[in-house]
């Protein structure tokens, strides 16, 4: 058996790389023919003239001191980050240091507050090298923050010894000069470096890591088709590969065609490295290439350049250069870290026992991979990394990911609902993609399942796939878990296709979320919108249950203490401690976008500060940013906000209050600022389980700092005693708990990390993976017994009559009786107990079944129970009727042709006379989430039968049946009827040995059906028969016959 886990990435994926010079791997970095991965291309960009990315000519730098220039001759230089526009070679900090030019005071002011409003990192017009964003100095030169650069300038390299001297594009400082003034003053010079995360697939390589170009989404307007337009368009995607740098064909540029030299050779696959920790959110894949069909390619060189051998080659397919360059299989960044740690982890230490096949994509463009390669990518990722490739076009996979799970599904997920008809999602048919990546998944599961396996589909990208497994494997174990949060019904009913994601999740025989509050707003959606009947755990649909839990994704507490012993990390704690001697730190780690309420949290902290300055010089906020600016405005708000902040220091040149880190650090880096911050601050407006807090509770064993963490996060619910809960739309509050935090006594301080390390203890990564592993086999196998239903036995039957004494018959009997069916009941009753079973009021079953002695009833679902005669009130309360009324009257009006019924106990909603169709299910929906919603705590419920809603309240069949057997069975604690009892004896009889209880299934006889087969194995009742008539769908009965008739004959057989 094998735990098959589906996720949209793999946790492994093939890399292509180059071996190049540096000068040719730059030539291929600024073509469009593949893309360089930003790590690479930062380093490999080599110095270019202004006429490359603007149109002023700008030459930074004329000269370079003699202490910059090594051995070789070689300039030292470092070349900004791509985002900033240009890599045009910048000064060193030492090198600007030498620029003492003068300046007027009017320069002085204007360059002291350039820095004032921050815009997005783009080239400026004036300095192409330098973004806007950059803070000034007073000497006029641009530079980014110092403190950002304490970073940069060491990653990877703590100890201060640069391994490859040979590189001319990083420059490193050495531990021991860390108290540089150039590196404390906030407003000097300073070398800004791009940073990858520690954990880069391609760090350990030596040569530049391409990938293709993937084809953009076809820009189709939905509203008007044009079906010539549209060919022309798919001959122009299918005859133009887009991976191919544009340029027009002509004799002298036709003389110009690239060279290319023998393959480099194929660099040994090793094992893959344990996958290491790290959280962070799915990376982009852009493509920003059209092509034309009637424009000539000419491919620039790239990697296995030789002087000895210089072959003219006109490639005029892109399949061609991926043919030839070298691949090997990494670990993957992308996907959901957490989720990969854990059944990383439980498989290593074996808490997982079977096998785990993944099933994913790779994470990169496969179009312009040649079917060859594409085989052997696939066939080394299942033989040697468990791994099974989905392999699906580059316009399927980008309009289902960046199209619709992130501008539709994502969002909205997160309570911001895309409001812009316009914008590329919506345009282009992202449901279509998302449905059809979605089937393929199944595909590719239901080809790799054998009997037997475990089927775990991983988040949002994939929620149709269970119910597309389930469709051709009926009978699979099929698990799904939501990563993300699970919004109220309110705003999920804005999506579309609300219906169809809800039955596809539901597809699954249980169904995860990160907390209770998720779960609830789960069932309520599918109560709402699909009218599923629902109970806190569980949720029941076309004859299916779900099975519906919560449990949180954590961390692994020993995987994350055993690399704080890290030596790297102590170096890094100690360089830290220097760095900020004697000042507060609050530390921050956060993607950048709208949902993670970073300007709200500079809000507070300006707050903070402004109504405690005595902090201002003795406190920094360190906030690391871990992916590029999504938007322009929320970048600008936040840095107008961080400048006001910074403007409050008494000195800006030896003291900030914040430091922006615009880069992911390494994770060392990250660990010890974890564990030395003095206050840890998350202020998410909504998010489904945040565990960076989690990981700084591990860190800070040794300062027992205080979490402050917003209570919209699905780790609140998971670490709310202990942390300081906030609502980061409260400014004043935030600013307060600020106060509060860095103000707490030790004592306090510890008391509360005990409690949240026992916390995040209790639900580490392991105890996620057992308990989702476990509710999927449980409900799995509750299933498998409903579903397993015998044609009922005549003969076994028979023999369990015979040999019991003190039979009970409950017939559930919806349609009004006909003459035999009367008959059979008067014959059965002269020897046994017989009850029937209706929705209908005390009066109506009483006219019904007048003729019928000796017949007990059992009328309005429960709520009232006729025994010799005399009427037994189940129900508790009714006063809740007219309240419901009134909620009823609300949907008549808003659905003309419905109508409702009031009876003693309950309340019946009819819509059969609606003439708008297409209405019902929305106002029903609608109504039955008011009713449940206001009324579930006083045990009203609502739900749908045979297209009648139903309220009342919730049990009463069960209560019922309860009532019956303890009146036979303790007939001597209840009042006894002055009437003749069962067979007309006049004696009560003894205990129930049989039961045999029977109807059509419905959400009032199937826990009927239930407590029968619990009485049986708990062996207080001896023998007990459930059985339903008609279709067999899943089911508590054990015994099935095709209609009522069969079983009357079949009963009026052994009792005679």
């Amino acid at each position: 058996m094998t735990l098959i886990v589906a996720s949209l990435f793999l946790p492994y994926a093939p890399q292509f790389e180059v071996n190049a010079t540096k000068d040719e791997a730059a030539d291929l970095a600024e073509s469009n023919l593949v893309k360089v991965l930003p790590e690479s291309e930062a380093k490999l960009r080599k110095k270019r003239t202004s006429s490359v990315h603007s149109n002023t000519s700008f030459s930074p730098i004329q000269s370079v001191p003699p202490s910059l220039v090594d051995s070789d001759n070689k300039e030292r230089r470092t070349s900004l980050p791509h985002s900033f526009g240009s890599s045009t070679a910048v000064p060193t900090a030492a090198s600007s240091a030498v620029d003492t030019s003068v300046m007027t005071s009017d320069q002085f002011l204007e360059n002291l507050t350039a820095n004032a409003t921050a815009a997005p990192p783009t080239s400026s017009g004036t300095n192409p090298g330098i973004g806007s964003d950059a803070t000034v100095n007073p000497l006029g030169v641009p530079n980014r923050d110092s403190d950002e650069e304490f970073f940069a300038a060491q990653t990877g390299n703590v100890d201060g010894n640069n391994d490859e001297s040979t590189n001319d594009e990083l420059l490193s400082f050495p531990t021991d000069n860390l108290d540089d003034p150039l590196l404390k003053l906030a407003n000097k010079p300073v070398v800004y470096s791009s940073v990858g995360t520690g954990h880069s697939a391609g760090s350990n390589s030596s040569g530049t890591i391409i990938t293709p170009k993937s084809r953009s989404v076809p820009d189709y307007d939905s509203a008007v088709v044009d079906v010539s337009k549209i060919k022309e368009k798919h001959q122009e995607m299918y005859s133009a590969l887009p991976s191919m740098k544009r340029t027009s064909f002509s004799n002298s540029q036709a003389a110009k065609k690239q060279e290319m030299g023998d393959l480099l050779h194929h660099f040994p696959n090793g094992l893959p490295k344990a996958i290491e920790e790290s959280y962070r959110s799915d990376e982009d894949e852009d493509s920003d290439l059209e092509m034309d069909a009637n424009e000539m390619y000419v491919v620039p060189k790239f990697g296995g350049y030789s002087s000895l051998s210089k072959a003219k080659i006109n490639l005029r397919h892109s399949h061609e250069i991926f043919s030839q360059i070298p691949w090997k299989i990494v670990p993957s960044q992308k996907g959901n870290g957490a989720m990969k740690n854990a059944v990383s982890v439980a498989s290593t230490e074996k808490t997982i026992h079977d096998p785990v096949m993944w099933v994913g994509t790779v994470g990169i463009p496969t179009d312009e991979i040649p079917i060859d390669i594409s085989k052997k990518i696939t066939d080394e990722l299942k033989t040697k990394y468990n791994s099974t490739a989905v392999i699906t076009d580059d316009i399927t996979f980008k309009g289902a990911y960046k199209n619709f799970c992130k501008q539709i599904l994502w969002p909205t997920l997160h309570y911001i609902i895309p409001d812009n008809p316009n914008s590329k999602a919506f345009e282009d048919h992202s449901w279509n993609y998302y449905q059809h990546l979605n089937q393929q998944f199944a595909d590719k599961i239901v080809e790799t399942y054998k009997e037997g396996d475990t089927i775990w589909v991983q988040d949002y990208h994939l929620m149709l796939v269970p119910a597309m497994i389930r469709k051709k494997l009926p009978k699979a174990k099929i698990g799904f878990f939501l990563h993300v949060s699970f919004p109220s019904s309110e705003v999920f009913r804005v999506f579309a296709h609300r219906e169809e994601i809800l039955e596809g999740i539901i597809g699954a025989n249980s169904v995860g979320f990160q907390n209770k509050e998720y779960a609830r707003h789960f069932l309520q959606t599918a109560n709402r919108l699909i009218m599923a009947d629902v109970s806190p755990e569980e949720l029941k649909y076309n004859g299916n249950i779900v099975s519906i839990t919560h449990t949180p994704v954590g961390i692994d507490f020993f995987t994350m203490n055993k690399e704080l012993m890290n030596e790297n990390v102590k170096k890094w704690r100690q360089m830290i401690r220097r760095r900020w001697s004697g000042k507060k730190l609050i530390v921050c780690r956060d993607q950048f976008d709208a949902i993670r309420g970073i300007d709200r949290k500079m809000l507070a902290y300006e707050r903070f500060l402004n109504e405690n300055p005595e902090y201002i010089d003795k406190i920094v906020l360190i906030q690391i940013c871990l992916s590029k600016y999504e938007s322009v405005e929320l970048e600008r708000q936040v840095m107008v906000i961080v400048d006001r902040i910074n403007s409050l220091s008494s000195n800006i040149s030896s003291s900030q209050p914040v430091v922006i880190l615009h880069q992911e650090i390494d994770f060392p880096q990250y660990l010890a600022l974890s564990a030395e911050a003095d206050l840890f601050l998350i202020s998410s407006l909504r998010e489904g389980m945040n565990l960076t807090c989690h990981e700084f509770v591990v860190c800070s064993e040794d300062k027992n700092a205080p979490l402050l963490l917003s209570e919209f996060t699905g780790s609140a619910s998971v670490l709310k005693e202990g942390s300081i809960l906030v609502n980061p739309w409260d400014t004043d509050l935030m600013a307060t708990s600020i106060k509060r935090a860095l103000d707490m006594s030790y004592d306090e301080k510890r008391r509360n990390w005990k409690k949240l390390m026992k916390c995040v203890i209790n639900n580490d990564s392991d105890n996620w993976i057992v308990k989702s592993l476990s509710n999927i086999n449980s409900a799995w196998d509750f299933n498998e017994e409903r579903s397993t239903v015998f044609n009922l036995s005549e003969s076994a039957l028979s023999d369990d009559y015979k040999k019991t004494r003190n039979h009970l018959f409950i017939f559930k009997i919806s349609d009004p009786p006909n003459s035999r069916t009367l008959a059979m009941l008067t014959e059965l009753g002269s020897k046994n107990t017989v009850f029937v079973l209706s929705h209908l009021s005390k009066a109506t079953v009483e006219s019904l079944y007048s003729r019928v002695l000796n017949i007990g009833l059992v009328v309005e679902n429960g709520a009232y129970v006729r025994i010799d005669g005399s009427w037994h009130n189940i129900v508790e309360h009714i006063d809740w009727i007219k309240e419901v009324v009134k909620i009823l009257d609300d949907k008549i009006e808003r659905l003309p042709g419905s109508y409702y019924k009031i009876a003693d106990s309950m309340v019946r909603f009819h819509t059969e006379n609606v003439e708008d169709k297409d209405r019902i299910a929305g106002v029903v929906g609608e109504a039955i989430t008011h009713i449940n919603t206001l009324y579930d705590k006083k045990g009203i419920h609502a739900h749908v039968y045979k297209n009648i809603v139903f309220v009342q309240e919730r049990g009463l069949s069960v209560k019922a049946l309860h009532f019956i057997f303890k009146y036979y069975n303790n007939s001597s604690n209840v009042t006894k009827s002055p009437m003749k009892t069962v067979g007309g004896t006049g004696e009560k009889p003894g205990d129930i040995e049989f039961a045999c209880i029977t109807g059509s299934s419905s959400p009032i006889i199937e826990p009927l059906f239930k407590q029968i087969n619990d009485k049986v194995n708990s062996g207080t009742l001896r023998v007990g028969y459930s059985i339903v008539y008609g279709e067999p769908t899943s089911t508590y009965a054990k015994e099935h016959v095709n209609g009522l008739n069969e079983l009357f004959t079949l009963i009026n057989a052994i009792s005679k």
